[in-house]
């Protein structure tokens, strides 16, 4: 079967439809969330949109409480699961094109949402519409699970296999991190940090809109201190002098690698407490810098999953009260816990831990992971070996799914960034990908 030829005929199509799900500003919205939008108006307007788009081919829809759509074609026993997203984080940072108005250029599709996760939810979705129109659904079901909360903890998922109790795939997969495919994901919760401290000259400090993300921009509030500013500038801190106080301006990166990134709340709390003489700002402005832990004895690595890391996100300050959040992942032999207790000892800090996601490891030698890989290197040519990530994803929540694209290893990931985009070869050659896949794991038997 020629699949690359069976998707030719859609890549308009796909592009028209991603364009049009882009322009989607699907960020949660706590002031318009209700109990049938729980993730806010524009994540639900994207849920129906892709809803919409399965009724028009002959899905069945199901909108699952508003929580995620649910689209469904084929007849049989076996159910292939692919689990994508349609919210996306905020679009902070400098665009160089509106974040909710895609723009191509060079052949790069940029919009917040292209490459996490709307585009590779496109490629996917037109793989199985091709896959019907061409009679190729044979004694099997693809389900498409389109959920809203992916970004906040997949509270859409707890909710779609926990509440509704809905079944579980045979096989399954989530276009939503890298090829070739990504049998390990290392555990990821958030530290939740409250510290008492008097900041000089300080009233209030905003920054970051959402712990999975290294902190871009953090503004402090305070009256103008002319040997502050100095001394920012003699130390090359990027920063913008405003009327009501002064803007840290860092990097924004997926919290899965701040190494990648430079933080602004860090450079800020450093500087503040290096100039104010607060040492305690001092101190968490330097050792959370060391995104592995190793400074203030948080550090673990194994083989399989590397090194933790520490990402701080969002953070705020007022009447004596320092708050901020630490994205904290780790590898297979960390109890979460206890290096959350070893962190606020080091830091003479209170924390609390949200709930965590657990470390995920498949065998890279079982059925699901060999017959993935079997379509990807058939497209490709290309048989590097199957990954382990630092990033959290729907395998975590849905059985028998692991991860699978769309990031081809010849990419640079802008997830999470500024001028967020995707190559529109490499959209179009996923989906081709991806149909491969559908059918293989639809029609070959484990056994």
């Amino acid at each position: 079967m020629n699949y690359y030829s069976l998707m030719k005929r859609y890549k308009e199509q796909m592009i028209d439809a991603l364009n049009r799900f882009l322009i989607i500003p699907s960020v949660y919205d706590e002031k318009t969330s209700t109990k049938e939008m729980p993730f806010g108006k524009e994540v639900d307007n994207a849920l129906k949109y892709i809803g919409d788009l399965g009724e028009r081919f002959g899905f069945d829809v199901d909108y699952c409480d508003g929580y995620a759509t649910e689209l469904t074609i084929g007849e049989g026993d076996k159910l292939i699961g692919i689990f994508a997203h349609a919210d996306v984080v905020p679009a902070t940072g400098d665009w160089t094109s509106d974040p909710f108005t895609p723009t191509v250029r060079k052949n790069n599709l940029y919009a917040r949402g292209s490459s996490d996760d709307k585009g590779p939810l496109i490629a996917a979705f037109y793989a199985t519409k091709a896959l019907h129109d061409a009679g190729l659904l044979r004694d099997y079901r693809v389900r498409i699970v389109v959920g809203g909360d992916e970004e906040r903890g997949s509270k859409c998922l707890h909710h779609y296999f926990e509440v509704l109790h809905k079944e579980a795939p045979t096989y399954g997969f989530t276009p939503d991190s890298d090829f070739p495919l990504i049998y390990g994901e290392k555990g990821i919760t958030d530290f939740n940090v409250s510290v008492k401290v008097d900041i000089p000259n300080v009233k209030k400090i905003e920054g970051g809109l959402a712990s999975n993300a290294v902190n871009d921009k953090t503004k402090v509030f305070m009256d103008k201190d002319e040997a502050f500013i100095a001394y920012l500038k003699e130390k090359q801190v990027k920063f913008e002098e405003q009327e009501d106080g002064i803007l840290f301006i860092g990097k924004a990166v997926h919290g899965s690698t701040p190494e990648l990134g430079e933080n602004a709340a860090l450079n800020a709390l450093k500087c503040l407490g290096d100039f104010y003489k607060v040492e305690k700002l001092s101190l968490i402005g330097e050792k959370l810098s060391d995104t592995t832990g190793k400074s203030f004895n948080g550090f673990s690595h194994s083989k399989l999953l590397g090194d933790t890391t520490y990402c701080v996100g969002i953070i705020s300050y007022e009447k004596g009260e320092l708050r901020f959040t630490v994205n904290f992942r780790y590898n297979e032999s960390v109890d979460a816990k206890a290096f959350k207790d070893n962190f606020d000892k080091f830091f003479g800090v209170t924390s609390e831990m949200k709930e965590p996601s657990k470390v995920l490891l498949y065998d890279p030698k079982c059925y699901l992971v060999k017959t993935l890989l079997k379509a990807y290197r058939a497209e490709t040519n290309d048989f590097s070996d199957p990954l382990t990530t630092g990033g959290g994803t729907y395998a975590k929540h849905a059985p028998n799914t692991v991860a699978f694209g769309a990031l081809f290893p010849h990419a640079v990931s802008t997830m999470h960034e500024p001028d967020e985009y995707i190559n529109l070869d490499d959209f179009f050659m996923s989906s081709v990908i991806y149909a491969h896949a559908i059918r293989l794991l639809g029609e070959k038997d484990e056994n």
